[in-house]
């Protein structure tokens, strides 16, 4: 009688610890990402990015199972640069929300289209679970940044659900930018108002359409004080 086996652990990327290897996991990435301006990630091998980053394909085999794990790991590269990109700003005047909304977003979008093989590994055919479940956690993330972001820049009352409701319209607004990634290759201005009208009818079903400012709002408990 054969006893049953445990189950195989599925492959994982061998992260670096020693700076030398650091370094060369890194390398690989730079190679995937310049091989991906000219490439659609199926036509990715293991064997092409050893060719780009000039290695042998054994090398590039010890950090990673194949190309798909190679563009999960640039894809979190990409996640960590956006997300330390769209933290709260205090020196930027917003005199509503939805300007403040806009400026988010169209930072956003002028980062994916700077980038090219940031938008066909996450909005694009090489976007797979791994890195569809990571953008979803950075969704979350990005969304308790900008209620920060909000409630930094105007008096914002407690909405139940809020988080959410926020990540909702950020999973809205990248299918979107998904679908005219599939038709134009890039993100492109004339369907951009489509997205912001969309986004911000979803974003009218939670948020009051006016919000005191911050800086207003201080003032007037100045005044009051000095009375």
């Amino acid at each position: 009688m054969i006893e049953d086996q445990p189950p195989a652990r599925p492959a994982q990327i061998r992260r670096p610890r020693q700076k030398r290897s650091q370094e060369r996991f890194e390398a690989i990435l730079d190679a995937a990402a310049r091989v991906l301006k000219d490439r659609e990630p199926g036509d990715v091998s293991i064997y092409t990015l050893a060719e780009e980053a000039e290695m042998s394909p054994a090398s590039i085999y010890h950090f990673f199972p194949d190309a798909q794990h190679v563009f999960a790991a640039l894809a979190e590269r990409y996640f960590g640069i956006f997300s330390d990109g769209m933290n709260p700003v205090s020196d930027t005047p917003f005199a509503t929300w939805q300007s403040l909304v806009d400026f988010r977003y169209e930072a956003s979008r002028c980062f994916y289209n700077a980038n090219v093989a940031a938008r066909k590994i996450i909005f694009g055919a090489g976007s797979n679970w791994t890195i569809r479940a990571r953008d979803l956690e950075l969704d979350r993330e990005l969304a308790l940044s900008a209620i920060a972001q909000i409630r930094q820049c105007f008096v914002l009352p407690e909405i139940p659900g809020l988080v959410d409701r926020v990540t909702e319209t950020i999973v809205l607004n990248d299918s979107l930018w998904a679908l005219y990634n599939h038709r134009y290759g890039y993100l492109p201005d004339h369907e951009e108002e489509y997205v912001r009208r969309a986004r911000f009818a979803h974003m009218r079903t939670y948020l009051p359409e006016f919000l005191v400012q911050r800086e207003i709002e201080e003032s007037d408990a100045a005044s009051e004080v000095v009375a």
